[in-house]
């Protein structure tokens, strides 16, 4: 066998993994995530105009918990963990968890647009200088980071999460609070 078809192979293999194991990103998220056990509580970003009408959001908000949800509309696997986090909006009310998501492109529009087709009521924020992506140590697709309004981070995942697997960790930090 050639080193050229073992290379080739290789990069196949890689490639087929790529769609089970949530996106990379732009390749840095190959290591996987590296949020820290806090954000400023005080984080705030221009508002997508989804879901709200205000020029800004609140990433920590006042509720309960919140739960930031980092996607991409070109992100194979995140489409599915919006259906997820659809059945988690229903199961919670909004003041006790809050929810947020927020996309790396630069395209409004196109953002904008997915949010709308998937019938997603609660605020966006795009972020394609990746400041909210550093400050929550986050290069995977799909990832969630669940916070308490002083900024400490609860719970944290990359790649995709199932509806139990989120609710009891809400559940969990709820009962503790």
């Amino acid at each position: 066998m050639s080193r050229a078809s073992l290379t080739r192979r290789g990069l196949l293999a890689v490639g087929a993994t790529i769609p089970f194991s949530g996106c990379l990103g732009m390749l840095t998220g190959m290591a996987g995530n590296n949020v820290p056990s806090s954000v400023p509580a005080d984080l705030t970003h221009e508002s997508l105009g989804v879901a709200t009408d205000e020029d800004s959001i609140d990433i920590v908000t006042d509720g309960e918990l919140t739960l930031v949800y980092f996607f991409a509309t070109w992100c194979g696997p995140c489409e599915p963990q919006l259906e997820t986090l659809h059945e988690i909006r229903e199961e919670y009310d909004p003041e006790t968890l809050s929810m947020r998501a927020i996309s790396p492109e630069d395209d409004e529009e196109l953002v904008a647009d997915y949010w709308a087709d998937n019938d997603v009521d609660w605020p966006g924020a795009i972020d394609p200088e990746s400041d909210l992506h550093s400050e929550f140590g986050v290069s995977v697709y799909p990832s969630l980071v669940l916070v308490d309004p002083d900024g400490d981070v609860r719970w944290s995942t990359s790649g995709t999460a199932d509806f139990d697997e989120i609710t009891d960790q809400i559940d969990s930090e709820l009962e503790s609070a």
